[in-house]
């Protein structure tokens, strides 16, 4: 009987995790971007948009792939414009049933355009935090806020997202 109190413990701790082992899958996604920059030589805003999709291990890792519409940006001192291609790994926590928590960090090939530059691109790092939301069976819901380092320039985007687990 001295163990019975943790071995309890063990069983209902592994009941949880063989309850979520459904929770994975391939997944496709897109939503809205709002993507904010705010250097010295441009402070702008711009709606974007975004495509992903991903592969969730199980409820605590998922790795993601996407493209994302970094916007057009201008200013008095001039403009940007780009795209990215990401991948991320995606660390969550469920909180419940239908909720979870996530932090996501990764690499983004980006693009863009600038008046000061001209032509650019290369590889840099994005990081967030976001909570998905699956408010039926396989459709869900996600907002995340990221940055992405481009070049010299951090770029804040809050994304509202959908997507559908198959």
């Amino acid at each position: 009987m001295k163990f019975a109190k943790q071995f309890v413990a063990a069983l209902v701790v592994f009941g949880s995790v063989n309850a979520m082992a459904d929770d994975r899958g391939l997944y496709l996604g897109g939503g809205l971007t709002k993507v904010e920059i705010d250097e010295h030589q441009i402070s702008d805003d711009d709606n974007a948009y975004k495509a992903f999709v991903g592969y969730r291990l199980n409820p605590y890792l998922a790795v993601e792939g996407a493209w994302v519409d970094l916007g057009n940006f201008g200013g008095k001192y001039g403009s940007f414009e780009g795209h990215s291609v990401q991948a991320t790994a995606h660390f969550g926590v469920p909180v419940g049933k239908r909720v979870r928590l996530f932090a996501s960090a990764g690499v983004h090939a980006w693009d863009a355009d600038n008046d000061y530059a001209g032509d650019s691109s290369d590889l840099d790092m994005t990081y967030g935090l976001g909570v998905e939301v699956d408010v039926f069976r396989n459709i869900g819901v996600r907002l995340e806020q990221e940055v992405l380092e481009v070049g010299d320039i951090d770029l804040d985007q809050t994304s509202a997202s959908v997507y559908v687990m198959f």
